[in-house]
Formats: C-alpha cells, structure tokens, sequence
C-alpha cells in the first residue's frame, strides 16, 4: 500500500513539474528583411513545431531520393528539386528568415536559404553537406556556395544559380581538384540568374576536413541535443 502511495506521490509530482517545465517561456526568432525579433511562446509549442519540422524534412526527403541508391544520385536529385521548387525573392515580396521548412513552404528565398535548403535536404538522404559564404576580397559581398561530401572528397554547388562544376567530360570535380588548379568548368543555370565569375572565389576556397555540427544538420532530434549539450559546455 505505502509503495503505491510513494509511486503516486512521485508520479504526480514528476507530472507537475513536466507541466511547468513545458509551459515556461522559449523564444524563437523571425527577420524580415534582415531585420530580427524574438518571439515569446511556451517551451511544448517550440517542441512540437520544432518534431513536426523534422518529419516534414524526412518525408520529403524519402520522396526526392525514393528508389535511389547512389549517393551522387541523390545529391543530383536534391539538387535538382532545390532549383526547380526554391525560387528567387519575387520583386515587391519580404526575405524572410526564420526556419528552412518555412523558406520550403513559401518556394522562395534568398540565395542563402536555397543553399541551407539544399543543404538540409542532403543530411536528410544521409550526405554530410553545409553550406558557407566565400568571399573574392575583404569587405566584398560573399557568395553562398554548397558543399557535399561525396566518398572521400568534397563537391561544390550553387543551387541559387542552379550551378554546378565539372571537369572536361562533365563530371563532377571535387573541391580538391579545384584547389589544385584542375580544368573545370560551370554547368546548368537558373535563366532568370547571373553567376558571377566563381574563379576569383574559388582561390580562397579552403580544404575541408571535418565539418562538425552546423545549421544544415541539426534539424534533427539527436543532432540537436549534441550541438546543445557541447553549446552548453563550451558557455560554462
């Protein structure tokens, strides 16, 4: 009888304290037009919103690669789809920024939102894949490119311009091969974009070795929690 009532006790006060824990404030934020704000709402909302993102991606996912089984395949497909469903910002219409499945939802974006889409998209088919900006010079606009980790090696991409570079026979030309100062050349274009001259970009490219955890990958649950646990240990 005590342990029932000791198990009761603990339940209800275990139920109490998850009840308070979820409702207590979170914040999320939301730009528009580059300008930021933080928006108040209770911890369960961000929580479900933050779940119903994740299946969306996966179910997404699983229907641009269905029945594909090679990697450069799938990225080809991916970015295919980027290209054809994120266009550019319509004249007249607000960039905004706050989730990369809203920038999915509107079918447009900024040309950093279609590299975080593309991007995204990649780690859920199960690529390593981020994104960053290169710049020609100091204080110059930077370019937003795509990086996808195919095998061993690294590839390049502009889904934005709807870009990508291969060598002589039209392959793919990692970013290794770039760097070394291989033959390449642009392939595929958005008619509605001009891309600028990738060459003056491409010497400050730096080699990659290992990426970590970053915006593109931590969509998911367990990504999540480990970039929170280290973001945690690393502010204490």
């Amino acid at each position: 009888m005590k342990k029932t009532l000791y198990a009761a006790v603990i339940a209800v006060i275990l139920g109490v304290a998850s009840v308070a824990m979820l409702t207590r404030a979170s914040y999320t934020s939301k730009c528009i037009d580059y300008r930021c704000q933080q928006i108040k709402i209770p911890l369960y909302l961000k929580l479900l919103d933050f779940f119903d993102r994740h299946l969306n991606y996966l179910n997404l996912t699983m229907g641009i690669v269905d029945g594909v089984t090679q990697d450069q395949e799938k990225v080809m497909r991916i970015f295919r789809w980027t290209v054809d469903n994120i266009r550019k910002v319509p004249p007249g219409m607000p960039i905004v920024d706050n989730h990369v499945w809203h920038t999915i939802i509107r079918g447009y974006g900024a040309d950093d939102q279609v590299s975080d889409v593309f991007t995204t998209l990649c780690n859920y088919a199960g690529l390593q894949a981020f994104y960053e900006y290169t710049y020609a010079q100091k204080g110059m606009p930077g370019v937003p490119l795509s990086f996808v980790r195919l095998g061993t090696e690294w590839f390049v991409f502009d889904p934005y311009r709807g870009i990508i570079f291969v060598d002589g026979n039209n392959k793919l030309i990692s970013l290794d091969s770039i760097k070394d100062g291989a033959y390449w050349q642009t392939s595929g274009n958005r008619q509605d974009t001009d891309h600028p001259d990738y060459g003056i970009y491409f010497t400050h490219l730096r080699r990659i070795k290992n990426t970590g955890l970053h915006r593109s990958s931590i969509q998911s649950p367990l990504n999540r929690l480990i970039f929170q646990i280290k973001k945690a240990r690393q502010g204490s």
